[in-house]
């Protein structure tokens, strides 16, 4: 989406790129996710102002009661850069589907955009499925990661990829996602989610008619934060290891967020080029 406001032209230039993402109370995985990615972005964009935003504003209390430090929300954010002078702003986010919270920020988009002179937003990690004229972000997402984590998986016979999942139709993702790899010839990979569909429920029949016993669970979420660490991996009767456990898998967990990973960060680095080179781009 871009967005160039006719009665701010006469304006000077002044950019700034915003990255947005849900966030998380676990300050290690925020480190080693959230903020790497962004420090990355930094590193790209060296004479660009770089903001960050949390779309939770439960997880930005809780970070400013436990560490002292202030996250702003979105609409802060935009108010504050517009309050520095900044003009062209191109929003980056964190989202890995064009889910509920992907629309939010398009909602927080078409709010703002009247307030600079130019704004343009990313997709999400994952959009377009090789339509006319596109890439397929499902396949070149899937083979990057599964080749940088081949020597992690190779030794197990099946491994359980754990998304988030929504009520948002965007769940229709995850189907896809189980075709490419499919395509792949992955197989043993499967893809489920915790507050969607496929459930875990659904996956397990497959795993025991393939005779599958050794399990690695690996996270699809931005962040290897309550998720991963509670309901994928956690101590608890109720997680998912101990359910796989109880039905007679031996299951290990790769307990790393996506932020954390080269495969991510490479794409969301080509998202910021693609919202910031149609932010600088003269169209007059």
């Amino acid at each position: 989406m871009v967005y160039e406001n006719p009665a701010m032209q006469n304006l000077p230039d002044k950019d700034a790129i915003l990255v947005i993402s849900f966030g998380t109370t676990q300050k290690q995985a925020r480190n080693n996710a959230i903020e790497n990615i962004i420090n990355k972005i930094r590193q790209a964009y060296p004479t660009v102002r770089i903001a960050a935003a949390f779309t939770s504003h439960i997880v930005i209390r809780r970070i400013k009661e436990k560490e002292g430090l202030c996250y702003n929300t979105p609409e802060k954010a935009l108010e504050l850069l517009r309050q520095e002078g900044y003009t062209r702003i191109a929003i980056v986010t964190l989202d890995i589907i064009p889910g509920i919270e992907y629309t939010y920020k398009q909602k927080v988009f078409l709010n703002y955009k009247a307030m600079f002179k130019k704004m343009t937003i990313a997709v999400p990690l994952l959009y377009w499925m090789g339509q006319k004229g596109h890439p397929d972000d499902i396949m070149d997402v899937f083979q990057s990661l599964l080749a940088e984590l081949a020597q992690k998986i190779k030794d197990y016979d099946a491994v359980l990829i754990f998304a988030h999942g929504t009520l948002h139709p965007a769940n229709a993702y995850y189907s896809v996602i189980q075709d490419r790899l499919v395509q792949m010839k992955k197989k043993q990979v499967y893809v489920y989610t915790v507050d969607g569909w496929p459930n875990l429920a659904t996956i397990i029949p497959k795993l025991k008619g393939n005779g599958y016993k050794k399990l690695l669970l690996i996270p699809f979420m931005i962040v290897a934060g309550e998720h991963v660490c509670q309901d994928m991996a956690g101590q608890s009767a109720d997680s998912h290891r101990a359910i796989l456990e109880r039905e007679g898998f031996v299951v290990d967990s790769y307990l790393h967020g996506l932020g954390e990973s080269a495969t991510a960060c490479r794409s969301f680095l080509a998202r910021t080029e693609q919202a910031y080179s149609k932010l600088i781009k003269d169209t007059k």
